[in-house]
């Protein structure tokens, strides 16, 4: 058996890194968004993710200094999504000697504009030649509430901030190589905007019980948010937002658009449970964050997701991202 057959989250299965039982204390190892430890005054939250060239990148598809943006903007959405503030980061920069210094140069003039964004600084890292780009950032945050995934109950309104499916429907454009059909679409997937300070505020107000960002596709983060909570859920896909570039994108290159908002990923928006109760304080919240959110389900017993358009069972078949997964499969 091999990568391929497993899978990215199989294998995590596998190394029982997704099944643990939760540790005791006020520390949390992997299977969230970032770990938690404890800290005086409040918590610690660790995180680290990587940017492949091949794999989550082609160098010719975007500015470097976008690509920097986005290798930082990615780990903060993880800290968002625990409802907390970034503080410092390590960066490991992998590349081939023959790679112009102009271009790193423009890569870190992007980190240090997504430093100044998000409010944090680079403390060190390393350097090595390899055959193809790497970014490998471990990210370090803090809170004094953290929201876990595990958080979700029957009854809880299932929400999801911004414009999932937009960023797939760029990196779709740009593989067709029509990126200058719709611009907008392209920017959200070579430069992600994390939702800092809603993630923040509905993790400070407690108006959150449970939060992931959509990295993998709103379908598969939901799940790993469910399984975290031993719950399920009803999603009514009539209530998640299609804008109208998402649709015309779609109809250009032969696509669903509800394909790119369920399985896509790379969104790096919010998806979060809270109680009714809290339905007005979440919208209040999100003005406040100039950020539109959409309640789009409820959390159920049991532990399927079941789709619903107007009320009545959705077939499909979508599948998020997995890094070891052969495409079908």
């Amino acid at each position: 058996m091999n990568l391929s057959e497993v899978g990215e989250f199989g294998l995590l299965r596998r190394l029982g890194l997704l099944e643990q039982s939760p540790p005791p204390g006020p520390v949390v190892g992997p299977g969230d968004d970032t770990a938690v430890l404890p800290l005086e005054g409040g918590f610690l939250l660790c995180t680290a993710d990587a940017l492949v060239e091949g794999v989550h990148f082609q160098r010719g598809w975007g500015r470097p200094e976008d690509l920097g943006f986005k290798a930082l903007a990615v780990n903060v959405s993880d800290v968002a999504a625990m409802g907390g503030t970034p503080w410092a980061f390590t960066l490991t920069l992998s590349a081939p000697p023959d790679l112009p210094v102009d271009w790193i140069e423009g890569l870190y003039r992007g980190l240090h504009e997504a430093c100044r964004a998000f409010g944090c600084r680079l403390v060190g890292g390393d350097t090595t030649s390899a055959r193809d780009v790497t970014l490998s950032l471990a990210l370090l945050g803090r809170t004094d509430r953290p929201v876990l995934r595990r958080g979700a109950r029957p009854g809880h309104d299932v929400y999801v901030s911004g414009a999932p499916g937009e960023s797939a429907a760029g990196l779709a454009l740009l593989r067709s190589g029509r990126p200058e059909r719709f611009p907008g679409l392209v920017r959200r997937h070579l430069r992600p905007e994390p939702r800092l300070a809603l993630g923040r505020s509905l993790g400070e107000t407690g108006a959150a019980t449970a939060m992931i960002d959509v990295s993998d596709g709103l379908l598969q983060d939901l799940g790993h948010l469910l399984r975290a909570s031993r719950a399920g859920a009803e999603l009514w896909l009539e209530r998640i937002p299609l804008a109208a570039p998402l649709e015309r994108a779609a109809r250009e290159l032969g696509c669903e658009a509800l394909d790119w908002v369920l399985g896509g990923g790379e969104d790096y928006e919010l998806l979060f449970t809270c109680p009714a109760t809290a339905r007005r304080r979440v919208e209040a919240l999100a003005r406040a964050a100039a950020v539109p959110v959409w309640r789009i389900g409820r959390v159920v017993d049991g532990p399927d997701v079941r789709l619903l358009h107007r009320g009545r069972p959705w077939q499909g078949a979508v599948a998020g991202y997995d890094h070891f997964r052969k495409p079908g499969s």
